[in-house]
């Protein structure tokens, strides 16, 4: 059996549960850690940012943030390197949870942001110049 160098986070999680799981089992089990560390990270993040509210209202913010990114990230990933085969999947997990995480609820403000970028980029499409024909 030829081993893996240690190349990414992904790879590092197998290392580590392999030294409670069997190799077979920690190959399988790591994704999903690195998964689930990464969008709970996230989520603290956006919690921190929210205003102070109950505690039961803080706990249900963080596992809908959390369960947001561990749902989001596999299809995600699959998505980016669909459009960037360079990449590989395993080190596009991390990243992803972690941004989806880190989010929130703030993807409003997120698509509002990504869509006036792309009205910047677009010529000729300008909310304002409806009327300005000569």
């Amino acid at each position: 059996m030829t081993q893996q160098p240690l190349a990414d986070i992904v790879g590092l999680f197998v290392v580590l549960a392999a030294l409670a799981f069997s190799n077979e089992v920690a190959a399988i089990v790591a994704p999903y850690m690195v998964i689930i560390i990464a969008s709970v990270v996230g989520a603290s993040f956006s919690l921190g940012r929210r205003e102070k509210t109950t505690r039961v209202s803080a706990i249900l913010f963080f596992v809908r943030i959390a369960g947001l990114a561990m749902i989001a990230t596999g299809l995600l990933s699959t998505l980016a390197i669909s459009y960037q085969p360079d990449l590989s999947e395993r080190l596009l997990l991390a990243p992803i949870a972690l941004f989806i995480g880190w989010i929130g609820d703030d993807w409003q403000s997120v698509f509002a942001t990504i869509t006036r970028k792309l009205m910047t980029l677009l010529p000729g499409v300008r909310g304002g110049d409806k009327g300005d024909a000569p």
